[in-house]
């Protein structure tokens, strides 16, 4: 019985250690000169950081206004959705009726 008892726990550990998941931490990814190379995290190439003085800039994307905190947010939102860009406008467009203000559903669609 204590065999039978010993074994039986024996196959438990062995089952168990089994279902525990092994550590992959490394993903692989391709640097800027084509060789592979393994990183931890992999780095968002749109991740950009943005200064705080940087001076707020209007763009449309042909439909409709928005003024975004800085040309370096419009960068980063154009780098993270290059289907529905935004294009430089002058600023005084903004704030005159030459073309309809983004609406709030509008913001949502493109995820602002």
């Amino acid at each position: 019985m204590k065999l039978l008892t010993l074994f039986f726990l024996a196959y438990m550990a062995y089952t168990t250690a089994k279902v525990v998941p092994t550590s992959t931490s490394n993903h692989l990814s391709i640097d800027q000169h084509g060789k592979r190379v393994y990183a931890d995290v992999a780095e968002d190439k749109c991740d950009y950081l943005c200064p705080e003085k940087d001076p707020s800039v209007c763009a449309t994307n042909g439909q409709c206004l928005l003024k975004f905190e800085s040309r370096c947010a419009m960068t980063a939102y154009n780098c993270r959705n290059p289907q529905k860009m935004f294009k430089l406008v002058e600023d005084h467009r903004c704030t005159q009726d030459w073309q309809p203000l983004c609406m709030e559903s509008d913001l949502r669609e493109f995820g602002l």
